[in-house]
């Protein structure tokens, strides 16, 4: 049964150092694949949970210290975004209200330590962990959104108390499942199609219009990916399954796709007819311009992020009693501008390319696939939701980003695709070799 062969492989004996670390690195990573639509904040209390243990351990010598050349460049560009950001808090006025986010910059410093303990663990035995943990956590989030859109709110927010984040992560997570659907293993075909199945489900009852847009660019990847792989026979039942699942997806984004579409056109009715209404649309374009014009006045430095609504509201000059109150601007890209300038611009790109230069460094084979289909699904959906929302700085989507990242630099080109069956059966051939 999958229940037990997962608790087999994800469960090794604690009996010898690397053992227990090769454990505690699946146990992380099938957490972190759970939370995103469950309990959101488990995402970053795992990445820093894991970033501490890595450095205790390394500190007591119970591991070696190793970073590729490739690992390196990696650790390297998460480093320039940190002292990127902290050149613009430095230089900027409000000093001592620039410390929340430093603070929010020590886990992009985690691939200094995480890398090294991922790659304690042998090769193809944390990826089967993370689909289908993303697979099984997504099934969960819809029995959550549906209770949610039922009982409580007209949008539904899962986990993440946020429906713009949740919609981010039930895009992203549920074609991570996906990605798993070539799998040896029946139990882990079937998680994967449902986990895909229920994250488009989720993102369309988050009512997250950026999410949806994100839909057409992961079939195009998944296509991609999974035309080259060996998939199971389609039979019949299979494909009435499968026409099955398509309904329920439509049954359930018709209805919010439509109650979106009207709320945006009433939106930009507004704009001509009451201009001095906000709306969500019309919160958009002032932010927007604001943050335009507050780049402008600082463009190499910025403004720095403790000064970024400051700054825009000046830039709109509206009266203090009108401050818009959020705290972001709704478009990752101008939140970089108007903090960093074009340092901060230059800085947020190379975090974006991080994920796909990670992956196309590797050697070819079945892993650098695999690995570029992932960093591909990762990088548009931030980009797409970013430009229209937030993409960093929010604690859930700078730790998906980081740990997604380095789970991809600590994979090799050429690993072996294993399913959890699979891992389960080699459980007491992994354990001696770590015991070595």
């Amino acid at each position: 049964m999958f229940p037990a062969q997962l608790t087999n492989a994800l469960l090794l004996p604690t009996k010898g150092r690397l053992v227990g670390i090769d454990r505690n690195n699946r146990i992380f990573t099938f957490l972190f694949a759970l939370f995103p639509g469950l309990l959101v904040s488990g995402t970053s209390v795992t990445l820093v949970c894991a970033f501490l243990w890595a450095i205790i351990s390394l500190v007591l010598g119970r591991f070696p210290y190793q970073m590729t050349r490739q690992d390196r460049i990696i650790a390297w560009i998460f480093t320039t975004y940190v002292l990127a950001t902290v050149l613009a808090v430095i230089l900027s006025p409000n000093l001592a209200k620039g410390a929340e986010y430093l603070l929010k910059m020590i886990p992009f410093l985690a691939a200094w330590a995480i890398i090294p303990r991922l790659r304690v663990s042998l090769q193809g035995r944390l990826i089967p962990f993370f689909f289908t943990g993303a697979g099984i956590g997504m099934i969960g989030a819809l029995v959550y959104s549906i209770i949610q859109v039922l009982f409580i709110e007209s949008r539904a927010a899962g986990g993440a108390g946020n429906a713009a984040v949740f919609g981010l992560f039930a895009v992203l997570f549920g074609s991570i499942s996906l990605l798993n659907v070539h799998s040896e293993s029946r139990a882990e075909r079937i998680i994967a199609v449902a986990g895909f199945t229920c994250g488009l489900i989720c993102a369309f009852l988050s009512g997250t219009r950026s999410a949806w847009l994100v839909i057409p660019f992961h079939c195009a990847i998944l296509f991609w990916y999974l035309r080259g792989q060996t998939l199971p026979t389609i039979n019949r039942t299979i494909k009435i399954l499968v026409v099955i699942l398509l309904v329920l997806v439509a049954v359930a984004a018709v209805p919010k796709i439509l109650d979106r579409y009207r709320a945006l056109q009433t939106d930009i009715v507004q704009l001509d007819e009451q201009p001095g209404n906000m709306s969500s649309l019309s919160a958009r374009i002032q932010l927007w311009s604001g943050a335009e014009k507050a780049f402008f006045a600082s463009p190499v430095i910025g403004q720095g992020p403790q000064n970024r609504m400051k700054a825009v509201n000046e830039a709109l000059q509206l009266p203090v009693e009108k401050y818009m109150t959020f705290t972001h601007v709704h478009n990752g890209f101008l939140n970089a501008a108007v903090d960093g300038g074009i340092v901060g611009i230059i800085a947020l790109l190379l975090l974006l390319s991080a994920p796909i230069v990670a992956a196309r460094l590797k050697e070819p084979g079945q892993g650098r696939d695999l690995m570029t289909a992932l960093s591909l699904l990762l990088v548009t959906s931030y980009v797409i939701t970013g430009m229209f929302g937030i993409m960093f700085g929010h604690d859930a989507t700078d730790a998906v980003f980081i740990y997604v990242t380095l789970l991809i630099s600590s994979v090799s080109g050429t690993i072996p695709y294993l399913s959890v069956r699979q891992l389960a059966e080699r459980a007491e051939d992994d354990k001696a070799v770590l015991a070595t």
